[in-house]
C-alpha cells in the first residue's frame, strides 16, 4: 500500500479580497480616486439640466436641438470613464480625451461670450488635472 504524499501541492487561498482591494486603491492613489469621485459628483448635474433646459440658458447663447442627445452621450461616456478609471483601463483615458475634445469644441461654439473664459478655463484645468492624474499612474493601467 502506497501512502506517499501527492506531488500536487494544495495552494493556499489568495490573500483576502479586502487586502487585495486595499493594495489596488493604494496603487491607484488618492489623487486619481478623488478625480473619479469628482467626476461622479459632476455627472449628477446632467439629469437636472436635461430636465430643466432653461437652467442652461444662463451659460449657453443658444441651445441646439441636438444638445440633449449630446448631454446624454456625455453622461454615458462619463459613466464608462468612471468605470474604466476605477478599474484602471487605458481605454478610459482615451475616451476621456475624446470627451474633453468634444466639450471644448461645443463650449467654444455655444457658450455666451461673457462666460467663455470661465467655462474654457475650468475645462482646461479639469483636463490638465485628469492628464496629470492618469500620467502619474499610467504604468498601472492595463488594456
Amino acid at each position: 500500500m502506497n501512502h506517499s504524499v501527492s506531488t500536487t501541492a494544495i495552494k493556499e487561498p489568495d490573500r483576502p479580497i479586502a487586502r487585495r482591494l486595499h493594495d489596488w486603491r493604494v496603487n491607484q492613489g488618492i489623487f486619481l480616486t478623488i478625480m473619479i469621485l469628482l467626476l461622479v459628483l459632476g455627472d449628477l448635474q446632467i439629469p437636472y439640466y436635461l430636465l430643466n433646459p432653461d437652467a442652461l440658458k444662463t451659460v449657453y447663447s443658444s441651445i441646439p436641438a441636438w444638445y440633449p442627445l449630446y448631454a446624454l452621450a456625455g453622461l454615458v461616456s462619463n459613466i464608462a470613464i468612471i468605470i474604466g478609471m476605477w478599474r484602471m483601463k487605458k481605454w478610459s483615458a482615451y475616451l476621456l480625451v475624446v470627451y474633453f475634445a468634444s466639450k471644448i469644441l461645443v463650449d467654444l461654439i455655444y457658450i455666451l461670450p461673457d462666460k467663455q473664459i470661465a467655462v474654457f478655463a475650468t475645462t482646461v484645468v479639469g483636463a490638465g488635472l485628469w492628464f496629470w492624474a492618469t500620467y502619474r499612474k499610467w504604468e498601472l493601467f492595463d488594456r
